[in-house]
């Protein structure tokens, strides 16, 4: 009895990387609001590293001690989420979670990331057929996590025809036990964004937190 407690969002934020200051404008203004709705995880990058660190991280960034927080395998990625703390600070917004990884834990990173979020989204601002790594982190979302639950924003400078043509390819040969198998047709959800305005970070937030809301596809 009595009412059941809300919840925070888990967001899992993908990006392609080296956008500069392009990046760090938007995150912040993202940031801002979504960690009244709920956390951010994310694979960290070098770009962002001022913007989303947590204290701890900050401290050893600049003592030059950062290797120390950097996923090691899969059981120390386990314990990095068993100790997660996703309680709310004290001004009421959730943690930005970064992720640090080498080249040989961030494909798994992402995997255990992907199923435990209850939302994706991918910035695919400056992308092209050149992202390898985005290539591979669409293949993750196609074949492990609902695409109603993942936003792709994406703007004037997205190579819209290769990643649609992408997409399609990857949802003619899901895997079978793809939350996407049985959706016909498989619809990505676009969200076309030049300017990271108050107004279209709300919207895109909420396209991220309702997955009944239509989008460009």
């Amino acid at each position: 009895s009595g009412s059941q407690k809300c919840l925070p969002a888990r967001l899992l934020l993908l990006r392609v990387f080296a956008l500069g200051r392009k990046s760090n404008l938007w995150f912040y203004r993202f940031s801002k609001l979504w960690r009244h709705a709920g956390s951010v995880n994310m694979i960290a990058g070098p770009d962002l590293v001022t913007l989303s660190v947590e204290p701890h991280e900050f401290l050893s960034y600049l003592s030059g001690n950062l290797s120390r927080e950097f996923v090691k395998g899969e059981q120390d990625l386990h314990a990095r989420l068993v100790r997660l703390d996703e309680a709310a600070d004290f001004d009421w917004r959730y943690r930005v979670n970064e992720f640090f990884c080498h080249d040989n834990t961030w494909r798994m990173t992402l995997q255990r990331l992907a199923r435990e979020s209850e939302s994706v989204l991918m910035d695919l601002r400056s992308f092209s057929k050149n992202n390898q790594g985005c290539l591979y982190e669409l293949q993750v979302l196609v074949n492990s996590v609902d695409l109603r639950q993942v936003v792709f924003l994406v703007d004037d400078t997205t190579n819209l025809i290769f990643l649609e043509q992408h997409l399609k390819s990857l949802c003619q040969t899901v895997a079978p036990d793809s939350p996407n198998v049985r959706q016909e047709p498989v619809c990505a959800r676009l969200f076309h964004s030049n300017n990271p305005t108050r107004q279209s970070i709300r919207k895109l937030m909420l396209c991220l937190l309702k997955s009944d809301v239509e989008t460009r596809v």
